[in-house]
């Protein structure tokens, strides 16, 4: 199982978009963690496994482009479907989480997108424009609670500021 979990850290995020710095599944998930401990520092160990491990079957799957799958339900089920069993086969723990921590998940796991896409934008990527503006667009079609919504604007702006200067050229 860990060699399992370990390869699947090692799985390169965003091949299909140009990025100056590379990203892998460990680098997000650990952001990700990150991220659900500023939104509510008492989140639960479950959700911090569950986000954790979120995307260690890209193993197996690949990364394939969030897009795709909103543009194609058969090919999402697939993946859902080998990241189920690849799971199971390798006896990766899924802990339950509730309703409302699958989707602080989501927030998370969307606002890493985001994050990282300003922070690509400082360093001169202007292709990560486009993530930024599609995450953010994602978030706003989530209706998030104002308290929610106010954390994650705060967090964009926290790393908006570090990049002031590059972003702004």
């Amino acid at each position: 199982m860990i060699t399992e979990i370990r390869a699947g850290m090692g799985v390169k995020r965003f091949h299909t978009t140009n990025r100056n710095q590379e990203e892998t599944v460990g680098h997000h998930s650990a952001n990700v963690c990150g991220i659900l401990l500023r939104l509510d520092p008492m989140v639960s160990r479950d959700l911090l496994v569950t986000a954790l491990m979120h995307d260690v079957a890209e193993a197996y799957t690949g990364d394939v482009p969030a897009p795709f799958k909103w543009d194609s339900p058969e090919a999402k089920r697939a993946l859902e479907d080998g990241e189920i069993d690849y799971f199971n086969d390798n006896d990766i723990p899924e802990p339950e989480v509730s309703v409302e921590e699958a989707q602080l998940l989501k927030v998370a796991d969307m606002m890493d997108l985001v994050l990282s896409s300003i922070e690509e934008m400082g360093r001169g990527n202007s292709y990560a424009k486009k993530l930024v503006k599609n995450g953010q667009q994602y978030l706003a079609e989530m209706e998030l609670a104002p308290e929610l919504a106010m954390k994650c604007n705060a967090m964009v702006e926290e790393v908006k500021g570090q990049w002031l200067q590059t972003i702004s050229k």
